[in-house]
């Protein structure tokens, strides 16, 4: 699926809509074995330096929630 595609699969959902679906895929990734708390921190550090204040802090607001067992 390119990018396109995947906007218009996500582009109407709300905030916990899309919540529930990122902590479905993360939870997927992390039972594959293609996700793990510390692939998520480095990509915090990677982005972090191109986001905002407020942006930062719901990212790391959003990696403690997936972190956080279900």
């Amino acid at each position: 699926m390119n990018i396109n595609e995947q906007y218009e699969v996500y582009r109407n959902k709300t905030g916990d809509e899309l919540m529930e679906t990122l902590i479905r895929l993360t939870a997927e990734q992390k039972r594959n074995g293609e996700m793990s708390e510390s692939k998520m921190e480095e990509i915090y550090r990677m982005l972090a330096p191109m986001l905002s204040e407020h942006q930062k802090a719901r990212m790391r607001e959003i990696i403690d929630r997936l972190n956080t067992p279900n």
